[in-house]
């Protein structure tokens, strides 16, 4: 009873949600499929219901992450695994919603990525975020790999969907590259945890080596990006590499190592954790 009063705005919003969707496709849709500007008004109205619906999923992902028992943490990081899945895949769905909007009619496929990509979005990002800021012990190690590699599933699966827009390609170059600093962002939690599990067992001399590896090779691949960059302005391969794997490195191992002097921090995580709480 205590956690329905915590979220009674949520489930209001859900039910309403539940509600107006329901009458509308049923009732009102058909009937207004002929008219362009109630069909941008059943866009709006969608997207307002997936804006809902996804401040109550994250605040139950923001729930779920934060379980401190062992069940807890597991329920938690299984929970988070599938925000993730639903979150990458709000961002396919921007490819269908940019394509249907290209005639500037909503049809049926810029409604759906209407309703699901804000729902879906915001639970990802809940959910990366909660698993980063309340770690627990080795099955945060286990989550980092499996949201990692279906970060990597998704951004290949989406960056190759999106370059083959014909129409627009320079545009979609940056979609494709946005999607990639995404996964950059995602992938940092596996960089954070190993970075962790390193301090704590590495002898200093290995862990320095490691870390200044490591750190090179974000450096390199940011080099790399920026010709690439420059050379053409436009961003192609090497600039959504480094977004994906050189970006997570550079973050932690140069984060480290302009602050190792202060000893405010034994390892990137604390830092970077410490920094955006």
């Amino acid at each position: 009873m205590q956690w329905i009063n915590s979220h009674l705005g949520q489930i209001t919003g859900v039910l309403a949600v539940a509600i107006l969707l329901g009458v509308g496709r049923n009732k009102i849709l058909p009937s207004v499929k002929a008219n362009k500007g109630l069909l941008w008004t059943a866009w709006i109205v969608t997207g307002i219901c997936g804006l809902i619906l996804g401040w109550a999923l994250s605040g139950v992902m923001g729930w779920l992450t934060g379980l401190d028992s062992v069940f807890g943490a597991t329920i938690g990081a299984v929970g988070a695994i599938i925000a993730l899945i639903l979150g990458w895949h709000g961002v396919y769905l921007l490819i269908a919603l940019i394509r249907d909007l290209a005639d500037k009619t909503p049809d049926d496929d810029a409604r759906k990525a209407a309703l699901w990509v804000p729902t879906f979005l915001p639970a990802g990002i809940s959910a990366v975020w909660g698993i980063v800021s309340n770690p627990r012990g080795l099955g945060t190690g286990v989550t980092a790999a499996v949201m990692a590699l279906v970060t990597i599933v998704y951004a290949h699966m989406i960056v190759t969907a999106a370059l083959k827009g014909r129409t627009g390609a320079k545009g979609w170059k940056w979609f494709a590259t946005l999607v990639c600093l995404l996964a950059g962002v995602v992938m940092l939690h596996l960089v954070l945890f190993i970075d962790g599990v390193a301090a704590d067992h590495l002898p200093g001399s290995w862990l320095i080596a490691a870390r200044t590896l490591a750190g090179v090779l974000g450096l390199a691949l940011g080099v790399a990006a920026l010709k690439d960059l420059l050379a053409d302005k436009q961003p192609d391969a090497y600039v959504r590499t480094f977004l994906r794997f050189g970006l997570p490195l550079l973050l932690t191992f140069g984060t480290l190592a302009v602050t190792t002097v202060s000893g405010h921090a034994s390892d990137g995580g604390q830092i970077l954790v410490g920094t955006f709480k």
